[in-house]
């Protein structure tokens, strides 16, 4: 899904495990994605959250994949993001990915669409 959202923004992606929070400091909007794991954020996105300097107002969009549930995924990202001065406008979702067949993101892609027109 991050390519996807890179390709419809034209923006730079960055591994959340090798790159330094700080990069955050040069963009005012930020797409922040995670796998699920055991109905929670991963371990390396939500370090990489807590690394984040504050900030008053940047905008935030959180998507994750997931094969069962959500669980609480973007209320746990939210909660430590909104703490931090970020104000999250979009989550989106994608259930169900399998190894061996092409993802559709367009659903979510839509509603990022939708979204950044505001």
């Amino acid at each position: 899904m991050a390519e996807a959202i890179a390709e419809l923004t034209k923006a730079p992606m960055f591994d959340l495990t090798s790159s330094d929070p700080s990069v955050v400091a040069n963009y005012d909007f930020l797409f922040i994605g995670t796998p699920v794991e055991g109905f929670r954020p991963a371990k390396e996105t939500m370090k990489f959250v807590e690394r984040l300097p504050n900030a008053e107002g940047k905008k935030t969009v959180l998507f994750c994949t997931y094969m069962l549930f959500k669980g609480v995924t973007f209320s746990t990202l939210e909660k430590a993001l909104t703490n931090k001065g970020y104000k999250c406008i979009l989550k989106v979702s994608k259930k169900g990915l399998r190894p061996n067949k092409p993802a559709d993101f367009s659903q979510c892609i839509d509603e990022i669409k939708k979204a950044l027109m505001k």
